[in-house]
C-alpha cells in the first residue's frame, strides 16, 4: 500500500532565487535588449513563484517604481519585450474600479515564454518566442560587398598648396599576397 504523504515544496523556506539559462543568455533577442528591458524582465521573472505564469501582475507604475526610472523606458521596455517575445499580455489592466470592481481593477497580469502556461489552462510546454527572433534589418558592415576591394584603380583628389592634383592609386589583391 502507498503512503498518503504531503507535497514538500520543491524549495525550502529559505531564500527565493531564479535562474538566468545559458540558452537565453546566448539567444539573439536577449542579446539585442538594452538594459530597461533587461531589468524589467527579471523584475517580472522574480515574481514567477513556479505556479502563476499568465497571472504575473505588475502595472506600469509598479514598474517604474521597481526600476527607480520615468515611464517612458519602462512603456519602450514593455514593447521591446512583446515585439521580441519575452513577455505576453494575459489580461490588459484597467482602472473602471468605481464600476463594480472585480476583475477590472486590476494590474496587467503577464505571461513569461520561457516557462509553461499555468493560469487559466496549464500547458506542458513552454512558447519561448523569443528563441525564433531575428533582427529586423542588419546594419552594413563596413566590409560590405559596396567596399571596393580588388585590383582596381581608384583616382584620389588632393588639395594640395590650393590646387587640386589627381593621383591614381594601384589597391593591391588581398589573394596577390
Amino acid at each position: 500500500m502507498t503512503r498518503n504523504r504531503r507535497k514538500r515544496p520543491r524549495i525550502s523556506n529559505g531564500e527565493r532565487f531564479f535562474q538566468m539559462h545559458q540558452w537565453l543568455l546566448n539567444s539573439a533577442a536577449w542579446k539585442s535588449t538594452n538594459v530597461y528591458e533587461r531589468a524589467l524582465y527579471m523584475e517580472l521573472k522574480q515574481r514567477y513563484n513556479g505556479s502563476n505564469n499568465g497571472e504575473i501582475p505588475l502595472s506600469r507604475r509598479e514598474a517604474e517604481a521597481a526600476m527607480n526610472c520615468s515611464d517612458k523606458p519602462v512603456i519602450a521596455a514593455f514593447k521591446g519585450l512583446q515585439e521580441k517575445g519575452f513577455i505576453k499580455v494575459a489580461t490588459r489592466g484597467s482602472f473602471h474600479w468605481k464600476k463594480g470592481g472585480g476583475q477590472s481593477g486590476r494590474s496587467t497580469r503577464w505571461i513569461l515564454t520561457e516557462y509553461p502556461i499555468d493560469y487559466p489552462v496549464k500547458s506542458l510546454s513552454p512558447e519561448r518566442d523569443f528563441m525564433r527572433w531575428k533582427p529586423a534589418d542588419a546594419i552594413k558592415a563596413r566590409d560590405d560587398e559596396s567596399s571596393p576591394m580588388g585590383g582596381r584603380e581608384q583616382p584620389i583628389v588632393r588639395a594640395m598648396g590650393g590646387r587640386e592634383q589627381p593621383v591614381t592609386l594601384k589597391v593591391a589583391d588581398a589573394g596577390s599576397r
